[in-house]
C-alpha cells in the first residue's frame, strides 16, 4: 500500500476512535437540585422545627459538593458525598419568637459538578401566636 492510500484510509478511522472517545469522556452533570420544607407552616408551641430535605440527581455516578442557604443568610457546611444516580440530604430549623409571625426559608445549592441552585423551600412560623376566635 502506497504511503499517500495508508493515510486516507486511517484518518477516517482515526476521526471514528477520537470521536467514540470524546462521547465517553463526558462529564456527569447534575440533572435536578430540589428542596422541600415540612411544615410550610407551623404553629404551636416555641420554637418551631422546620425539617427541609434535598434531592440532587446526577446523569452518571459522581462526587457532588453541597451545602444548605438559609433566607437569613446562614449557611451550612460543605458537604459531600458520592451519588450513584439521586441523593437525598436532611437539615432542620429551629426557630421562632412567642407571639410573632417568622417567613423564611432555605435552598440547597450544588458546587460541584456545576453551580446549581434548588428553588427556595419557604415556610412560615407562629409560635406561641393564638388563632383567632371564632365568629359568632
Amino acid at each position: 500500500m502506497k504511503p499517500d492510500m495508508f493515510a486516507r484510509a486511517a484518518i477516517p478511522a482515526l476521526i471514528l476512535v477520537a470521536l467514540a472517545a470524546g462521547a465517553q469522556a463526558q462529564s456527569p452533570t447534575v440533572e435536578t437540585v430540589t428542596a422541600t420544607a415540612t411544615p410550610t407552616r407551623y404553629t404551636g408551641p416555641c420554637p418551631g422545627v422546620i425539617h427541609f430535605a434535598g434531592t440532587i440527581t446526577v446523569s452518571a455516578p459522581t462526587n457532588v459538593s453541597y451545602r444548605w442557604e438559609r433566607s437569613d443568610g446562614e449557611t451550612g457546611p460543605v458537604e459531600k458525598a458520592f451519588v450513584n444516580h439521586s441523593h437525598t440530604v436532611e437539615t432542620s430549623w429551629r426557630l421562632g419568637t412567642s407571639g410573632k409571625v417568622v417567613r423564611g426559608g432555605q435552598r440547597l445549592r450544588v458546587f460541584t459538578p456545576g453551580d446549581l441552585y434548588s428553588i427556595e423551600a419557604t415556610f412560615s412560623v407562629a409560635c406561641g401566636v393564638q388563632p383567632p376566635p371564632p365568629k359568632d
